[in-house]
């Protein structure tokens, strides 16, 4: 089951790696994507299996809203819950022996996960990527802190609604954790020790034997932009965004006016419109495009300089051995501190920061080898073991239970 995201290539990697005693055994794609209420669209699979989209049409949900309570409420909230319950079953099949998933907090994420539990299927959940908060911060916005308050009256006093579990909390037979570090964050979290072991990020294996050797200095510096959709997604003020983004276009000027500079602006996976439509009006010179169809390791050998905020994408760029760059938006400017928490991380690492025009502009001028003040082991309790193999490690446990349920 994927909604959106990587989840499709994690899940893909996983499935196509099972071992020889399970190859028989038909795979399920549930693509869960289409009940995502800020984004919409599909999750990208090509995996093995049949590959099945959750249509909410089919279940009567209709869109009202961005908020998911908000909108589960307007739908009839536990009533609906129920008839996504129902749904849910029809999509698994009366056949599943276990429900693997890389997330676990939306609704139509528990109510899959409720009704493979009732059909006798085990649940699974295999860690994406890094930057996985778990248990949330405190949030910042008023909104978010008022719905924070109101969340206990309506799912536990009044329930009304569903509660929406902590990443990972959701009652699974096993977690596959990224790395030991996030293993010790779900056991002090309260999951049993034996539920939790450690598999690492499939979609990171190609990262493993992927290298390059520095271009002359003479050739222009190839450099790419991480576009994030956080302001869209209510995950960072838009003033403060587009601030970032003209800082950034002001400090690409500058240097492209001192050295040859060619541009790519990457698309994230989740964005729906014109994210770097700030960035894109302020720039000097013509940019190119990559709408992200392909891996971000497919066009890391042709990239000199990766910049972003705080996107994953900029370990799995380090991970490819390619200078990186962050460009941080203000704390103050996030919706809640868990996701400020993530760029704070990548400040501390020990590559480039810039904050405004000049800094970037110097970061650009200065582009070259990688610094030797990256902190590998900071980034390995983030990411895990990263050798090729982590698809392989991942498919084993998942084997292992449904081995289990078979005794």
């Amino acid at each position: 089951m994927g909604t959106g995201g990587s989840s499709g290539r994690t899940l893909a990697a996983a499935a196509a790696a099972l071992p020889e005693d399970l190859a028989g055994q038909p795979i399920r794609f549930v693509d869960t994507q289409p009940f995502n209420l800020r984004t919409g669209g599909t999750t990208a699979y090509d995996g093995p299996g049949e590959v099945r989209r959750a249509d909410p049409d089919a279940c009567g949900l209709k869109r009202h809203t961005s908020s998911w309570s908000a909108n589960m409420l307007l739908n009839g909230g536990q009533a609906m819950y129920r008839r996504m319950i129902a749904y849910a079953a029809g999509l698994i099949g009366a056949d599943a022996d276990v429900i693997v998933t890389c997330h676990d907090r939306i609704y139509i994420e528990t109510a899959m996960l409720h009704a493979a539990r009732r059909q006798g299927a085990a649940t699974v959940l295999l860690q994406e990527g890094p930057f996985c908060a778990i248990g949330h911060g405190a949030p910042r916005s008023r909104l978010l802190r008022a719905k924070a308050l109101a969340a206990p009256l309506a799912t536990r006093l009044l329930r009304v609604l569903p509660p929406i579990p902590e990443y990972g909390m959701a009652g699974h037979d096993r977690v596959i954790a990224a790395s030991d570090s996030y293993r010790a964050r779900w056991i002090a979290a309260g999951l049993a020790p034996e539920t939790v072991v450690v598999g690492g990020i499939p979609r990171f294996d190609p990262l493993a034997t992927l290298r390059g050797a520095a271009r002359p200095a003479v050739a222009p510096l190839r450099v790419l932009y991480l576009v994030q959709p956080f302001a869209a997604h209510g995950k960072v003020d838009t003033a403060a965004a587009h601030a970032a983004q003209r800082a950034l276009a002001e400090g690409l000027n500058a240097a492209a006016a001192r050295r040859p500079i060619a541009l790519t602006i990457r698309s994230h996976p989740r964005s729906s419109g014109d994210d770097a439509g700030v960035l894109r009006g302020a720039l000097a010179f013509a940019a190119a495009e990559d709408r992200g169809a392909a891996p971000l390791e497919a066009v890391l050998p042709e990239t000199d300089l990766v910049i972003g905020h705080y996107s994953s994408g900029m370990l799995e760029a380090l991970l490819a051995q390619r200078p990186v760059a962050c460009v941080p938006v203000p704390a103050a400017a996030f919706a809640e501190a868990a996701e400020a928490d993530k760029q704070i991380w990548l400040t501390r690492i020990g590559i480039p920061v810039a904050t405004n025009a000049g800094e970037i502009a110097a970061v650009l001028a200065q582009a070259g080898a990688m610094p030797a003040t990256v902190d590998w082991g900071r980034i390995g309790e983030e990411v895990g073991t990263v050798d090729g193999h982590a698809a392989a490690r991942c498919a084993e446990l998942i084997a292992e239970v449904v081995r289990r349920r078979a005794r």
